[in-house]
């Protein structure tokens, strides 16, 4: 078991709040010439490939490699360039740009590859997935549950709530620093393996649950995983309710997750399109609340993306 053992003084790694007085360097408007490129194709995008528009393409690529790879981890399309194209057509941009950075998973039993994320009235208290919700916090990463992760998560903002509901940013590298501070025993323990909850996505004859650390450096690399809900799921499905040791050392990392200090805020607005590295940027949201009206409610459109070149 590899630990990382070192503060990490990147800041393009670790970051915290002072970041949101910089946001604006992560709040990108993607070239003329690639917006004029799309525009071309505007009454086709439908059947337009990334392959289709060599311009955005390599935008999108070195986009990638600037803030996904190497640089903070995530980065803010502005909706602004789309305003020259309907809610259908910015939809159809989302999908030509997430193939732009790798390739599509299968997100769940259903097949989907663009999932919708928007209030359905369920909790996560009774077995709702995060997505299904209004709540807030509960920051993690998406699709723990799964052996091999989504390298990238794309989500498109096509109505945003009528109140609250801004996104929320951790770097997994600033919450490890501040555990190798202040508690190097508990953070030896998140390199341990957990159950983590399949919540039904899984296929007959496959385990209910997948055991991996919430923490992993390999190769000069670290990794984070994380969703508190289906690790205490997941323990039980297994008969092995966490210890209480165990307990302590996850409402310690909760604890730091959720600390002010550590998170930058964004609010998207419509047609704003945000991607960011799934091992190492924690996210979650605050609470919303939505309009009566079913067309306005908030609605975003998620994308699990594999990196070819991580």
């Amino acid at each position: 078991m590899n630990i990382l053992q070192d503060l990490i003084d990147n800041e393009e790694l670790v970051w915290e709040k002072s970041l949101n007085e910089k946001i604006e360097s992560l709040l990108l408007k993607i070239s003329k010439q690639s917006v004029n490129e799309l525009f071309e194709k505007k009454d086709f995008l439908n059947s337009t490939e990334i392959n289709d528009c060599p311009i955005l393409k390599k935008e999108i690529f070195e986009l990638k490699k600037k803030f996904l790879i190497n640089g903070n981890g995530f980065f803010i399309i502005d909706g602004v360039c789309f305003e020259n194209f309907d809610k259908e057509q910015t939809r159809e941009i989302f999908r030509i740009i997430c193939t732009g950075l790798g390739e599509l998973y299968v997100q769940n039993i259903k097949n989907e590859k663009f999932v919708i994320i928007s209030n359905e009235g369920k909790s996560m208290k009774t077995g709702g997935r995060y997505h299904q919700t209004k709540e807030g916090g509960s920051y993690h990463t998406d699709s723990p549950q799964w052996s091999e992760v989504p390298d990238i998560i794309g989500l498109f903002c096509v109505n945003p709530a009528k109140l609250g509901g801004e996104s929320k940013f951790v770097s997994a590298y600033a919450v490890h620093n501040e555990l190798l501070q202040s508690d190097p025993e508990f953070l030896k323990l998140l390199y341990k393996k957990f159950h983590f909850d399949k919540r039904g996505e899984f296929n007959k004859n496959e385990s209910s649950t997948t055991l991996e650390p919430i923490f992993k450096y390999e190769d000069k690399r670290l990794k984070f995983r994380y969703l508190r809900n289906y690790i205490d799921a997941g323990q039980i499905l297994v008969n092995q309710p966490l210890t209480n040791q165990q307990n302590n050392v996850l409402d310690k990392l909760d604890e730091i997750i959720h600390d002010e200090k550590l998170s930058v805020t964004y609010n998207l607005k419509q047609s704003d399109m945000t991607f960011f590295n799934n091992h190492r940027v924690i996210h979650g949201r605050t609470s919303f609340e939505d309009f009566e009206e079913k067309q306005k409610r908030r609605l975003m459109i998620r994308t699990w993306i594999k990196d070819r070149d991580y």
